[in-house]
């Protein structure tokens, strides 16, 4: 094995540790509302608001400030395993393409060779 197929598949695995050791995520994205009320135009407020896609369709949900802070941490580990999930495939990718280049060489090392000719360019006889 190669050192750089070494160095890839080591930084494969960190990625692996790295996504195993978020505990806990949210899809989406959190926004902080606030509300105008009445004609005293009053701001009233923060509202937080949980708010994504999944399975094609959009969601939202409220939060309770008291819960906003974890509520973001969660977001922005959502967001830090996707970056992982991204780096895990690319690295999957070159791993399998230099897999790929020396199983090609391998097939070319494999392949019958020339007989040896002599300097009149026959066969040598056996």
């Amino acid at each position: 094995m190669s050192a750089s197929l070494d160095s890839l598949l080591q930084q494969r695995d960190l990625v692996l540790k790295d996504m195993q050791a978020i505990d806990s995520l949210r899809r989406g994205s959190l926004s902080k509302q606030f509300f105008k009320s009445g004609s005293g135009q009053s701001a009233q407020g923060p509202y937080f608001v949980l708010q994504g896609f999944f399975h094609g369709k959009k969601f939202n949900e409220r939060i309770p400030a008291s819960q906003a802070p974890v509520v973001q941490q969660q977001v922005d580990n959502y967001r830090q395993f996707q970056h992982l999930a991204e780096e895990y495939v690319t690295l999957s990718d070159q791993i399998t393409r230099m897999g790929s280049r020396s199983a090609d060489s391998k097939k070319k090392d494999s392949s019958p060779r020339k007989p040896p000719t002599s300097s009149t360019g026959k066969p040598k006889p056996s």
